[in-house]
């Protein structure tokens, strides 16, 4: 959002935008917030969306993300559509489906 000169550290421990015209003065604590470690991908059909964990943007490591080169390897998706947190485990990605309603696995 362009906020880096007008951030400031609140009271209450928050990271805040004191920019007036900011329209999401809570952004970077919003990101911060997210405790999110593995990926989240949503499968529908033929199409697939991934929520990267914030750790990949450190070094690049989004550009070479090996969850999506997988998945565009595939012929048709891995799994029923749905909501899923995914990890590589033991050297397989693990598809482990979320609630969408609470986001907890199932």
């Amino acid at each position: 959002m362009g906020c880096g000169e007008t951030l400031l550290l609140s009271v209450d421990g928050h990271v805040m935008c004191a920019l007036a015209s900011c329209p999401r003065p809570d952004a970077v604590s919003a990101l911060l917030e997210d405790r999110e470690t593995d990926h989240i991908v949503w499968l529908a059909g033929d199409s697939y969306t991934i929520r990267h964990p914030l750790q990949e943007r450190l070094d690049d490591q989004l550009l070479s993300c090996g969850l999506d080169s997988y998945l565009m390897s595939l012929d048709g998706p891995p799994t029923s559509p749905g909501r899923y947190r995914v990890a590589m485990e033991r050297g397989e990605w693990a598809w482990h489906q979320i609630d969408v309603e609470d986001g907890h696995g199932s």
